[in-house]
């Protein structure tokens, strides 16, 4: 068994919990009867992974993840937004037993992008409006989020000022589109994240991000909002239920 598995079997069984400090490079290379450049290759792959950290005057220690359960298919539910009265991830993360908050970057007009564009299926340039936003939990960076609209259908309601929309956004569009949201379609990729993503979520080395795109739909298949999700690939678990037929 490797150096770099075994450690890995010991934070997953709970052996060596979160915040935990490792053994020095030494003491790991006499326990396991391997050299320091195998400690510091092993090491380097279970940062990699995600599984530790490092920082001045830390030492080497066991990084404190913990993943929410996101209901993908649920969370946007006409009964499950009536329930929670409002921001679904806020209630959601409650639900696990932390506490869940939004900050507002910024709300604004913005040009459409060739992206942003095909979302909400009008020409490039056309005025949009922008909500850009991190999503906290326990105050902990866990996703950016930045929802688009045709600016003219959403520039008198809630959705256009830089306030939390306290009766909920999904439910003040519907009230300004004039009819309720039919479906929502998802588009997934994943990749690593840039400099700056790694700086705002606080990543740790070898982390991924989840690029979630959800585009609401009227019952005339019209694109009403596109809301745009980035989160961070080792505190998330997404979770989709499938029909069978």
């Amino acid at each position: 068994m490797s150096l770099a598995t075994a450690l890995r079997g010991a934070i997953t069984r709970g052996d060596l919990g979160p915040g935990e400090r490792l053994p020095p490079e030494r003491e790991l290379a006499e326990r396991f009867n391997a050299s320091r450049t195998t400690v510091r290759l092993a090491l380097s792959a279970l940062k990699s992974q995600g599984l530790i950290g490092s920082g001045q005057g830390q030492g080497t220690y066991v990084r404190e993840i913990r993943p929410i359960r996101v209901m993908a298919m649920d969370q946007d539910k006409r009964d499950r937004r009536a329930e929670n009265n409002a921001a679904t991830f806020n209630a959601e993360v409650a639900r696990q037993g932390g506490i869940g908050r939004q900050r507002i970057i910024s709300v604004g007009p913005v040009p459409a992008t060739e992206e942003t564009a095909r979302w909400l299926a009008v020409p490039e340039g056309t005025e949009l409006l922008a909500r850009r936003r991190v999503m906290l939990v326990d105050e902990e960076p866990y996703q950016l989020g930045d929802s688009y609209y045709v600016h003219e259908l959403v520039r008198e309601t809630a959705i256009a000022r830089e306030e939390p929309v306290e009766e909920g956004v999904l439910a003040v569009l519907e009230e300004a589109n004039g009819g309720p949201i039919a479906y929502f379609v998802d588009e997934l990729s994943f990749r690593m994240p840039t400099p700056e993503e790694t700086s705002v979520l606080r990543l740790g080395p070898g982390a991924c991000v989840v690029r979630v795109v959800r585009i609401a739909y009227d019952a005339d298949d019209k694109p009403v909002e596109a809301f745009d999700q980035l989160m961070a690939g080792d505190k998330h678990v997404l979770v989709y239920k499938v029909p069978a037929g």
